[in-house]
């Protein structure tokens, strides 16, 4: 990493929108959001909101309005009950339009050219700058080490607790290459909080730090740029630097600073909101959940480890940002940053893919819709298992001709319906690696998996589809 002084830093290439010349940050988000898409903003700045459930209800309601706003509230209790200083951030994910616009795209650009844009970012790698800590937003003001100040919310009527839902970042023991993952945290106390984690990067992190005896270090974003945590979400290998991939998403280097616990042995992303910095105590464990997570269910009470929280740093006039788990917000944070890299694994094999779908009604990560122009039989099984290695969440593949619109369920189940027999079009796998919060896996480590082939098949005349006319007016 290239670590240069406050005043040297300049603008290399941006590609993000920003502000007066600086990194691009969230309320740099929000302006371009309020000015390219301003119905699709809204800030609810009069009404006292406790973050016990009313937060959460209040996007529920508009939800189940068809509507998905990116909402600010600026006026939220926090877990001592008083007016927190820090206002409420969410649903940054909660539509394509708005991912596009993290990207700084148009709304036009909202389907499939939005995964293929953001895999060209993402392994678009460029090398973090370490600033001067004098010069970090992050570092403004050191506070009370104390969650309780924070607007933690509880989400849904059956989970234990407050949690923190966003993106954690912590070094390889060994490489030092930096992993960025979501990781939800509950609250135990104002100095504690557990951390859940899938058997992936961080897991592995966090076994090699025990196996060495070693606490492992941890910096919890509590808010940046919407980019930051799209880069974060990217289809890469255990030894790829995310701060790295993160920079790639800017199109410019993402700035870093030493934390103020750990310095260089932990970088933190300089532009951030709030850092919440903590050291995960080997072999230290605590009761967990339940939790309403991303399958819409609530995953059952766990042992998790424990974080043991050192440092709590913030910008002036910070905002909380929270990922409105089990909902649209948190199914498109799953499904854009993925459908790039399961369709560049597929193109791999099959170079008629023409794109890739992982639906909110899989919630994100557990459907995947594949289209293709298929040349010969066999292709659209290829294709499917070229998807199911992309994600261990994947669970069932549909691969259809790319005359239907993968975007729309309807049409997905509509080849389905008229393309599939089901003796000869799907392909069932069984004992492979899944997810451990799929609520129908008895055992997550050897799921079942499925291929379906909506494809039209070649071996045999196949009725045309319907087509109308094009209206004009005249």
């Amino acid at each position: 990493m290239v670590a240069l002084p406050a005043d040297a830093y300049t603008n290399t290439g941006l590609v993000i929108n920003n502000r007066d010349g600086c990194m691009p940050d969230l309320a740099s988000f929000l302006d371009r959001m309020q000015g390219a898409i301003p119905d699709d903003v809204r800030k609810t700045q009069e009404r006292e909101f406790d973050p016990n459930l009313e937060v959460s209800a209040y996007v529920a309601h508009l939800e189940r309005k068809g509507l998905y706003p990116v909402l600010r509230f600026g006026r939220v209790r926090n877990l001592n009950g008083a007016l927190s200083a820090f206002p409420v951030v969410t649903n940054c994910f909660a539509t394509r339009e708005a991912i596009a616009a993290a990207l700084s795209l148009g709304p036009e650009c909202a389907g499939a050219e939005l995964a293929l844009e953001y895999q060209r970012r993402s392994v678009a790698e460029i090398e973090p700058v370490i600033i001067d800590p004098g010069s970090a937003p992050c570092r403004e003001v050191t506070a009370d080490l104390d969650l309780r100040q924070l607007p933690i919310l509880t989400h849904h009527l059956g989970d234990r607790g407050p949690y923190l839902t966003m993106a954690g970042a912590t070094p390889d023991p060994e490489t030092g290459v930096y992993n960025v993952s979501f990781h939800r945290a509950m609250y135990l106390d104002p100095t504690h909080t557990t951390i859940f984690m899938e058997k992936r990067h961080l897991w592995d992190y966090y076994n090699r730090y025990g196996s060495q005896g070693r606490p492992m270090p941890l910096a919890y974003v509590l808010g940046h740029h919407p980019a930051f945590y799209l880069g974060s979400c990217a289809l890469t290998g255990i030894g790829t630097d995310e701060y790295r991939t993160i920079g790639g998403m800017f199109g410019e280097p993402l700035r870093l600073v030493p934390s103020s616990t750990f310095g260089d042995e932990l970088l933190v992303p300089a532009d951030a909101e709030i850092i919440v910095e903590g050291r995960i105590l080997p072999g230290e464990m605590a009761d967990e959940g339940p939790f309403g997570d991303y399958t819409g269910y609530y995953s059952p009470m766990d042992r998790a480890p424990i974080m043991e929280l050192t440092a709590i740093t913030h910008r002036r006039n910070a905002l909380y940002v929270d990922v409105f788990v089990g909902h649209r917000d948190h199914a498109l944070l799953g499904s854009v940053p993925k459908e790039g890299g399961i369709l560049d694994r597929i193109r791999n094999i099959v170079p008629g893919v023409r794109a890739v779908n992982l639906p909110q009604s899989g919630t994100g990560r557990l459907h995947c819709y594949v289209a293709i122009d298929k040349r010969v039989e066999g292709e659209a099984r290829l294709a499917g298992m070229a998807a199911l290695t992309a994600s261990e969440l994947i669970k069932h593949v549909i691969v259809v001709d790319a005359d239907v619109d993968i975007f729309n369920d309807s049409e997905v189940l509509w080849s389905v319906a008229t393309r599939v027999q089901a003796d000869r079009d799907v392909e069932i796998l069984r004992g492979v690696k899944g997810s451990r919060l799929d609520p129908s896996a008895r055992n997550p480590d050897y799921a079942a998996k499925m291929i379906i082939d909506a494809t039209r098949p070649l071996d045999m005349a196949f009725p045309e589809r319907l087509r109308c006319a094009e209206w004009w007016e005249g």
